[in-house]
């Protein structure tokens, strides 16, 4: 079973993502971590911008973030390419190419 959590990056403290139109999104998330061979995913709230939520794919932080918005209103049918762009920033970075991203 995949395993989603949200952190704030300030502190690392969990936090539940509670708006109604989330669940939907939140369902798709599993499906692709899990057609995708991921056990857990975490978003971590930017300390900076409340609205940037970085994405980690299993051990690996990314260089890559998904707007709050996507689960706020309930955008699950742009979640799945926005989870394959995060994981070209995970090959990226396992390339040696994330020094570039910044």
């Amino acid at each position: 079973m995949v395993e989603i959590k949200f952190r704030q990056e300030s502190n690392g403290e969990a936090f539940e993502m509670t708006h109604p139109k989330a669940a939907r999104v939140l369902k798709d998330v599993r499906a692709w971590a899990d057609t995708n061979g991921f056990t857990h995913v975490t978003f971590w709230r930017d300390a900076q911008d409340a609205h940037k939520l970085w994405v980690q794919l299993g051990e690996d932080r990314l260089n890559y973030w998904i707007h709050d918005s996507t689960f706020t209103e309930g955008k699950h049918e742009t979640v799945e390419m926005q989870m394959d762009y995060a994981r070209g920033a995970q090959r990226r970075s396992a390339a040696g190419y994330d020094k570039f991203d910044k």
